[in-house]
């Protein structure tokens, strides 16, 4: 019955390692029925969830691109010793 009311869906910010080396905030869009992930963007917007058909409102959804905060730390790798093989 309330999946075929549009509502809203639910953005999160989270951050990843771009590249393997530099941190990158991003946006993404949740589902507000079920929480998974919506494939949607400023060009493809789906009518409904893939997961429960939860209709999606984007009307009033702001998008929003990567942001980069930054470089990790560490590099996670050892550093390459001279050797002779």
């Amino acid at each position: 019955m309330f999946r075929n009311m549009a509502r809203k869906p639910i953005a999160r910010t989270y951050t990843y390692l771009k590249y393997g080396f530099v941190v990158t905030e991003s946006e993404k869009q949740l589902c507000p029925r079920c929480g998974s992930t919506l494939n949607a963007g400023p060009d493809y917007q789906p009518r409904r969830c893939g997961q429960c058909g939860q209709r999606i409102d984007y009307s009033r959804v702001e998008w929003k691109g990567e942001r980069t905060l930054g470089f990790a730390e560490g590099g996670g790798h050892e550093p390459i010793k001279d050797r002779v093989v």
